[in-house]
């Protein structure tokens, strides 16, 4: 960090003021031709599409960002076949604009991937990018952040956040960044 930025940490949906920065967040989101309670229900959602849109469906239903993300992690349903593999240029139907930052990377990882590495991660991106170009709160306090560096402080995921060695991917935390520097434009 240059002396002129700092590290922000997030986690709950329910902390102030990041708490926005969580998919659990109670901001609707407009995407893949339908409105989504928050974030976590499309993200969860595409783990079925094209393949099984009854689950699709199931998941939109869901009540709850918490029971969205349950229903889509048991692993006893079919994910689609692409889902922790390299993107192809089809991606999942949408446009997806290049980050315009450099690729933010955890101090001291030395595994980290490029921030679209897999098809989630473009997933997570639309996602992402669509809630903060949507909901003026949101996007206000993401703006706030100016060049601060964003990271998910998920004790239990490496990949979404920093994990408890604090070196893990953040792709969260990397994918807010680059959401940051395009709908500063």
């Amino acid at each position: 960090c240059s002396p002129m930025t700092k590290a922000l940490l997030f986690y709950h949906h329910d902390d102030v003021p990041y708490g926005c920065f969580s998919n659990f967040s109670r901001h609707p989101v407009k995407i893949y031709g339908r409105t989504w309670m928050t974030s976590e229900h499309p993200f969860q959602a595409m783990k079925f599409h094209p393949h099984r849109p009854d689950l699709v469906d199931a998941v939109h239903a869901a009540e709850s960002p918490g029971k969205a993300a349950k229903m889509a992690r048991d692993r006893s349903l079919p994910l689609r076949a692409d889902w922790d593999q390299a993107p192809s240029d089809a991606a999942t139907g949408t446009a997806v604009e290049a980050p315009r930052t450099e690729d933010f990377v955890n101090r001291g990882s030395a595994a980290a991937e490029p921030l679209f590495s897999r098809m989630k991660d473009i997933v997570m991106y639309e996602v992402v990018l669509a809630k903060f170009r949507q909901n003026d709160d949101a996007k206000k306090i993401l703006l706030g952040t100016g060049d601060d560096i964003l990271i998910e402080d998920a004790e239990f995921d490496p990949y979404w956040g920093w994990g408890a060695s604090k070196v893990g991917q953040n792709k969260l935390g990397r994918i807010l960044m680059s959401v940051r520097s395009i709908i500063r434009l």
